[in-house]
């Protein structure tokens, strides 16, 4: 018996732009939480904001569904960008960004 090792298969490195819509979508995954967090905060910055977190007063009930519909939407989003063709890859980051613009959009929306 004798044991003959195989050549390593070796693929080819990604494109240029797999790397930068890849990088991109990182980028913009890893900065949508402070995002929504700055959103808010200066939200309640605002008088309108202000007052509605104190005395409760001309407050607009939060669309729940709606944001967490939006940030459902993200991650799948986010996962096409990630493993995709350069094609399909440019359309899901195009989208994840536009997920995540609407996301802080309905923070800044609603105090």
């Amino acid at each position: 018996m004798s044991w003959k090792p195989q050549p390593a298969a070796v693929s080819a490195p990604p494109s240029e732009d797999a790397v930068r819509i890849r990088t991109r979508s990182g980028i913009a995954a890893v900065l949508f939480l402070p995002a929504l967090f700055v959103a808010k905060v200066l939200l309640l910055a605002t008088d309108k904001g202000g007052r509605c977190f104190v005395d409760d007063i001309e407050c607009v009930p939060f669309p729940a569904t709606a944001f967490g519909a939006l940030l459902v939407a993200v991650v799948p989003a986010l996962v096409v960008a990630m493993a995709a063709p350069v094609r399909v890859a440019r359309g899901a980051l195009s989208a994840q960004l536009l997920l995540e613009a609407a996301g802080v959009l309905v923070v800044l929306a609603y105090p």
